[in-house]
């Protein structure tokens, strides 16, 4: 499902932002800045059962992901972060997958 949408849609990120391409440009610039989504990280604070700030870290990136109407990176993001919150059931580790592998094109979108 997460397939089919958009990794970056501009044009709605414009629209919430009343057109400013200078305030788009910013909010780029920070996500590619200062959020840095690393494994590393997350699966540590799983394998520890810090499971609440793993939730945590998820969810800066995928609020990161929703303010630049990043549909597939916020998709996947509110997955693994339901998970970690306990409110859906499931393995975390295709849901840090899938979210690493969404993470990646969002970067490489952003980047070219």
């Amino acid at each position: 499902m997460s397939d089919k949408l958009p990794v970056f849609d501009r044009k709605a990120a414009l629209d919430l932002l009343d057109n400013d391409e200078d305030l788009l440009q910013i909010l780029i610039d920070s996500f590619l800045e200062e959020n840095k989504f690393e494994k590393d990280v997350l699966e540590k604070l799983i394998a520890e059962g810090k499971l609440s700030e793993a939730a945590s870290y998820v969810h800066a990136t995928k609020g990161a992901a929703r303010q630049l109407c990043m549909e597939k990176l916020k998709t996947s993001g509110q997955k693994l972060e339901d998970l970690l919150r306990g409110k859906s059931e499931g393995e975390a580790q295709p849901l840090v997958e899938e979210m690493l592998e969404d993470y990646k094109e969002a970067v490489k979108v952003l980047t070219e």
